[in-house]
């Protein structure tokens, strides 16, 4: 989250993934950042909070979110 945050500020749009376990934490990240309404995209199982997943899994969250990044980056 705060990698993506920054990277706002430097002017790189950006768009933060984050998993519904770690959903506040990212959500006080925001707030302590000083954007405490910062939009992410939230994700949740079946992929597991620790990101290892199979090459399979990558791609049908890859097919998932894509879209949903390509609007945020665009709009």
């Amino acid at each position: 989250m705060r990698d993506a945050i920054e990277l706002e500020w430097a002017g790189v749009p950006s768009v933060a993934i984050i998993h519904q376990a770690v959903k506040g934490s990212a959500e006080s990240m925001a707030k302590l950042s000083g954007v405490p309404g910062y939009d992410f995209i939230l994700v949740d199982y079946p992929w597991i909070p620790t990101a290892i997943w199979s090459e399979e899994e990558i791609q049908l969250l890859a097919k998932q979110v894509a879209p949903v990044i390509l609007s945020r980056l665009t709009a």
